[in-house]
């Protein structure tokens, strides 16, 4: 049985605010503070709730997702990581959108086989 929370703490006071946040991974290494145990420990919060599992949304296949994915582990928490809507819209050039006629493979695979390098592979190659 599933028990999962949808996690975006996106950290505003306003909607404006959104137009200025860089990305929308919560899960990288910059993040810590809202999530890891020296910070307000979300993901220990998650579990005391309940949760089994925890649904991510966007991130950047750039940063590396280990920490986060080591202490939901530590946790007991499952992960269902989302992808970035940044190669469906905003990227320029390249949107599947406007210029593959919503054909995202070409995007897509390699920020993928990005995320498996960046934090989604154990050493022994499994996920």
């Amino acid at each position: 049985l599933i028990k999962g929370i949808s996690y975006g703490p996106v950290p505003l006071k306003s909607v404006n605010g959104a137009s200025q946040l860089p990305q929308d991974d919560w899960f990288c290494d910059e993040a810590v503070p809202l999530w890891g145990r020296s910070g307000r420990g979300d993901l220990r919060i998650m579990k005391q709730l309940g949760a089994n599992m925890v649904r991510l949304y966007g991130n950047t296949a750039e940063n590396d997702h280990t920490n986060f994915l080591d202490e939901a582990s530590a946790e007991g928490l499952r992960v269902a990581a989302g992808m970035s809507d940044w190669p469906y819209y905003q990227k320029v050039p390249g949107s599947c959108l406007r210029d593959t006629n919503l054909n995202c493979f070409t995007q897509i695979k390699p920020l993928y086989a990005e995320n498996l390098q960046r934090g989604f592979l154990r050493p022994d190659g499994t996920y």
